[in-house]
């Protein structure tokens, strides 16, 4: 991989998994399903983690490929990380152990992180200019 996708991939990682040990204390106290709500935290940003590292192993792929081949090439990844989703979801709602909120607040880590991170970026240049 790449190294500047590497440390952006660094990055987001480090960034949900801060953003997992903010939202987990938040849930240790507004909750009273608390393990099942980690548990779902925990299980969502691990997914949430991987499927950023297949998008970001799909995109450096694609870089060599025709424009046909690589509209397909992402539209199959597109559907596997999907799927991956439905699963972890779908797991999340049989298992009583896990808290499917706590999953889908897992899940959505990488959208929030990587906004906080844009909007932190375009705070500080802003100043600086």
């Amino acid at each position: 991989m790449d190294i500047k996708v590497q440390q952006e991939v660094n990055e987001v990682t480090k960034g949900i998994s801060i953003y997992a040990i903010i939202v987990a204390i938040i849930l240790l106290i507004v909750t009273k399903s608390r393990i099942q709500m980690i548990l779902g935290l925990i299980f969502g940003s691990i997914i949430a983690i991987l499927n950023f590292r297949l998008l970001a192993l799909t995109m450096e792929k694609v870089v060599d490929f025709s424009p046909g081949k690589a509209q397909a090439y992402t539209a199959s990844r597109y559907l596997i990380r999907m799927f991956i989703v439905a699963v972890v979801v779908f797991v999340s709602v049989k298992n009583p152990n896990i808290n499917v909120i706590g999953t889908v607040l897992g899940l959505i880590s990488t959208q929030i992180v990587i906004f906080v991170k844009n909007l932190l970026i375009s705070k500080i240049t802003r100043k600086g200019v």
